[in-house]
């Protein structure tokens, strides 16, 4: 670049004052870097050192004002613990002591908050802390009686940052620097323009560098286009000014972006203030922009938009060599810089050479004769280069192959890892299995358990009948079958028994549990997180009644102390008049009458239970229990008001819709559970474990396949088993095997939902291969499609209601509110 000084005497120059001499319109000008006004220093600033920092006041013009104020709270005995929180900047200390006393459970009283070794005064405000330009604080938290507090376990607010840093101005700048990037030209370059400018003026500015028309460029920003009339001083930019937008054209118009810079003008005039002795004097500096050639170093060129790269360029000359390189000869750059320095020995030494003066031995001596001349092909030949990398390239691929093998086997040996594992925990799976069913067999304790029993009595029956049908006739045949109704018999009666002993003691634990609810006090959380209970005269009342009945329930009295017992009992029951009250009182004459007469507990055991469900029944009587149960009475009522509720043909009872039996082919509820189960004469003993365990296993995976809208969410195991038994008849599709806990229920077709109409019954593992085919028909043999079509086929027709209910939850989108829960809990003790 070079530039002529050209020294004018501007009379008219007005002093102090810097002015350019060209003649810019309003684009130019606010396109073009600012101009910053030089005022005339005064002779001491100009003979003193310039100002390298802002001053204090420059700080406090720049500043912006806080409206509110971030505390980090911090404990200097646990530093590693913080808590920031905002606070509107005019809130005193003592509302912020108040504040943090509620967070970490401290009385406020207690805690101490200081600032640099300081106490802040409770009347003091946030706004007199000193704080950084961002309006943060630092305050330390101390506890005058050193009570423990930790600051890590206050629930951490991410939004506040977000929201005082979006209250704070951003710093005005004069000019913002825009980068736009053309992404269908991937290219990217940058203008300046000042922050008053609206984006329609930078578009007619583009407009006139790439000779189009402004409404056809569109800005976009963050994915959203700028309006027209959005100034640069309203967009979101960085602390350095910078704006990241993105710029296209509505018909899609080449832009040509070596048009950017035509319009830097060639020449240009800039004033410069002179200081002298005693005068300042303004000089005019006429500046002339001159592009260099660049020397081309190698490079390449993009054959789609013919740009060429070089390697390597500078943007200043080179400095010219002294000697031109056709003219050197020398090889000063591949050799060192010698020197010649002279030492002077400090001793005498012997040197390398023949004289008179000196003797030097020549017996270890070596001729040494020059070869004869080697060129350069026999010298290649000797070498045998190609030889030796051969080899070594046999090596390295060698080195590579063991190296790939070392890793499939790894990769084979961790397969085989995971597939014992897998088989491990699927044994382990059968086995917990297996276990539990012997458990449930052997101590049964809810309906499904003895229906297991029941089941398991009719399979040995017929099994039983039809080994007597081949083996006997006539005669030994009606004998053998005798004694079969009587093991059968005998197998009943003790499953009844064992089951009225369960019944029993599931009475017993819900009328323990009745008892210990209606005696629970209330409990509540405080204000400080604390539990705070409180007992009212029904609850003080209800645990009475419970510790009456638990008294007349010991068996481990004496005959005085029950008879004091009973006596006592009866006097406590004189005072209600009610006709429940005096049966109680009679029976308990009675118990006395026989106690005196000497009878055992044996004898009286069937008069007790009867006092007991009394007493109990007595209890459960909200007249009679001053009110005790009255809360516990209307939770149950307005239960069963807001719930569903049916009449029941066998008991007729109105009970609620989950006293029902449900599967997806009924139309209405008849029967309930209970009355279904009684009815033994109009129902076959079926064994629901393994079809159970088949629908669970069916929807954890639709839940691991994220299918939440799979009709294996709906169905019950008694769908289940008319699927599994009455369509598929308990054999696989595949193998015929018929071993129940080997069978599962997987999908057809494996990219569409489980359905009736897309299932497959197959064992475990005949459906890890299964489930890896795309399309099963191009796999399978004819017969075996059309057996599975068939199949299907009398699923729709069996389950035709589910495919209109299917439907439409499917189009409406309902289906997350109505699916059913993947595992059934139920209770410890269930009634029989």
């Amino acid at each position: 670049m070079d530039v002529v000084d050209t020294i004018r005497t501007s009379s008219q120059s007005v002093k102090g004052t810097a002015s350019c001499q060209c003649e810019l319109g309003r684009e130019k000008l606010l396109t073009a870097p600012p101009y910053k006004q030089v005022s005339i220093p005064d002779n001491e600033s100009v003979n003193s050192r310039l100002q390298t920092a802002p001053c204090a006041r420059d700080l406090q013009q720049n500043r912006c004002p806080i409206s509110h104020i971030i505390i980090t709270f911090k404990s200097p005995l646990k530093p590693n613990e913080t808590y920031t929180k905002v606070f509107p900047a005019t809130t005193p200390i003592k509302q912020v002591k108040r504040k943090l006393s509620k967070l970490i459970a401290v009385s406020n009283n207690n805690i101490l908050l200081t600032k640099n070794r300081h106490v802040l005064k409770e009347a003091t405000l946030l706004s007199d802390l000193k704080s950084d330009a961002y309006g943060n604080v630092v305050i330390d938290v101390f506890t005058k009686n050193s009570e423990e507090f930790s600051l890590s376990a206050i629930p951490k607010d991410s939004y506040v940052h977000d929201i005082f840093y979006a209250m704070v101005p951003k710093k005005f700048l004069p000019f913002i620097a825009i980068k736009f990037k053309v992404k269908c030209q991937n290219g990217v370059f940058t203008r300046s323009y000042h922050s008053n400018m609206t984006i329609q003026e930078i578009k007619k500015n583009l407009g006139g560098i790439f000779q189009t028309r402004p409404d056809n460029l569109v800005i976009l920003r963050g994915g959203d286009t700028l309006e027209n009339d959005v100034a640069l001083c309203n967009l979101d930019y960085d602390r350095y000014g910078i704006v990241d937008v993105e710029l296209f054209t509505t018909d899609n118009t080449y832009l040509n972006l070596n048009n950017l810079y035509k319009e830097v003008p060639l020449n240009d005039i800039i004033q410069v203030v002179v200081p002298l002795d005693n005068a300042i004097k303004n000089v005019n500096v006429e500046v002339y922009s001159e592009t260099i050639k660049k020397p081309f170093l190698g490079g390449y060129r993009n054959i789609h938009t013919g740009v060429i790269y070089h390697h390597a360029f500078s943007q200043t000359p080179q400095r010219p060599d002294r000697v031109q390189p056709e003219n050197k000869n020398c090889r000063d750059t591949q050799t060192a810089e010698t020197r010649d320095k002279y030492y002077d020995t400090s001793y005498s030494r012997a040197i390398q050479m023949d004289c008179v003066h000196a003797y030097i031995p020549n017996v270890t001596d070596r001729i040494l004769v020059p070869r004869p001349y080697e060129p350069y092909d026999e010298k290649m030949a000797h070498l045998n280069l190609k030889h030796y990398a051969t080899v070594i390239q046999r090596a390295f691929r060698r080195h590579r192959f063991r190296q790939k093998v070392k890793e499939w086997l790894e990769e084979c040996l961790d397969r085989l890892r995971r597939i014992r594992e897998e088989e491990r925990l699927e044994q382990e799976a059968n086995e917990r299995r297996l276990r539990k069913d012997l458990i449930t067999k052997t101590f049964p304790r809810n309906r499904e358990d003895f229906d297991q029993l029941y089941a398991m009595v009719d399979r040995w029956k017929h099994a039983e009948i039809t080994r007597i049908s081949q083996l006997h006739s006539k005669g030994p045949k009606i004998a053998e079958f005798s004694l079969l109704l009587d093991k059968e018999v005998e197998l009943l009666r003790c499953i009844e028994s064992y089951r009225i002993k369960v019944k029993e003691d599931s009475r017993k634990i819900k009328e323990k549990q009745f008892l210990e609810e209606i005696s629970k006090p209330i409990a509540w959380y405080g204000r400080d997180g604390k539990v705070i209970t409180m007992e009212t005269i029904e609850i003080q009342k209800a645990r009475e009644f419970k510790e009456f009945y638990n008294s007349y329930l010991r068996c481990d009295m004496r005959v005085n102390e029950r008879i004091e017992l009973l006596v006592e009992m009866k006097f406590s029951l004189q005072e209600f008049n009610h006709d429940l009250t005096e049966e109680i009182i009679e029976l308990l004459e009675r118990e006395c009458d026989l106690l005196i007469r000497g009878c055992n507990d044996h004898q009286l055991e069937f008069l007790r239970r009867r006092t007991a469900a009394c007493i109990f029944q007595l209890i459960k009587t909200s007249e009679l229990n001053s009110g005790v149960t009255k809360c516990k009475d209307i939770r149950d009522y307005r239960k069963m008001e807001n719930s569903k509720l049916y009449f029941c043909e066998m008991c007729h009872q109105v009970k609620s819709y989950t006293d029902f039996p449900l599967n997806t082919r009924m139309s209405g509820y008849l029967v309930c559970t209970s009355c279904s189960w009684r009815d033994v004469a109009e129902k076959s003993w079926i064994d629901m474990t393994p079809y159970k365990f088949i629908l669970r296993a069916t929807q954890r995976d639709e839940r691991k396949r994220k299918c939440w809208g799979s009709l294996a969410f709906v169905l019950q195991e008694k769908d289940i088993f008319y699927i599994v038994d009455k369509i598929w008849h308990s054999r696989s599709a595949i193998s015929e095997c018929d071993d129940m806990t080997q069978l599962r229920l997987c999908r057809w077709r494996v990219k569409e939902d489980w359905s009736p109409w897309n299932c497959f019954l197959i064992t475990t593992q005949e459906m890890k291969a299964h489930v890896k085919l795309v399309n099963p028909e191009l796999v399978y043999d004819d017969e075996l499609i059309r057996k599975v079509v068939n199949k299907h086929k009398l699923a729709k027709g069996t389950f035709e209601q589910l495919i209109s209910v299917n439907r439409r939850f499917t189009e409406s989108g309902d289906w997350h509110n109505v699916r059913a829960a993947a595992t059934d809990r139920v209770d410890a003790v269930e009634p029989c």
